[in-house]
């Protein structure tokens, strides 16, 4: 049987600061949607749910988080080549030259997901507790699923859990 060494390729998943803010947006909107029929709501309250280009000095600090975040949970996968940029979240990941079609573009929604899910989670900590928490789930369930799919890309059979009864 012969030998065959694995060639790997790093990978660019680049997110631009503006395509997040639009992400950012629906999915505040998305919720404001769902809040608009409850009662007690003061006047302008869409204006504390709803992210906005105002909003950015905030955001581009929970932004920052989001990537450090990350970063450290990735960092087994990561390549030190590239960097992110002012305006750009940018992950470099090494994986096999040869791997199951899709598996790209599953990594580059489930990390785009996780940047809006982490920065989401910190905006609504303070205005909807509940809804943070769920953001955070969220975060946690599309970084689980990012380093599924780099097992899969590595080809590492997912982990089953073992019954000792």
């Amino acid at each position: 049987m012969k030998d065959e060494k694995k060639v790997w390729e790093t990978v660019l998943f680049s997110f631009s600061e503006d395509e997040i803010l639009r992400e950012l947006t629906a999915e505040s909107s998305y919720v404001a949607k769902s809040l608009a029929g409850t009662a007690e709501l003061q006047p302008g309250w869409s204006r504390s749910i709803i992210v906005t280009e105002d909003d950015r000095p905030f955001l581009d600090r929970w932004l920052s988080d989001a990537r450090d975040a990350m970063t450290r949970s990735l960092s087994a996968y990561l390549s030190g080549e590239f960097a992110s940029t002012d305006n750009r979240v940018v992950f470099a990941i090494v994986l096999p030259e040869h791997r199951a079609q899709g598996l790209d573009e599953s990594i580059c929604h489930q990390l785009e997901r996780a940047i809006v899910h982490h920065v989401l989670a910190q905006w609504f900590a303070t205005k909807l507790p509940d809804e943070s928490a769920r953001r955070q789930l969220q975060y946690e369930g599309a970084l689980s699923a990012v380093k599924s799919d780099i097992g899969l890309a590595r080809n590492r059979r997912p982990h089953r859990p073992t019954n000792y009864f």
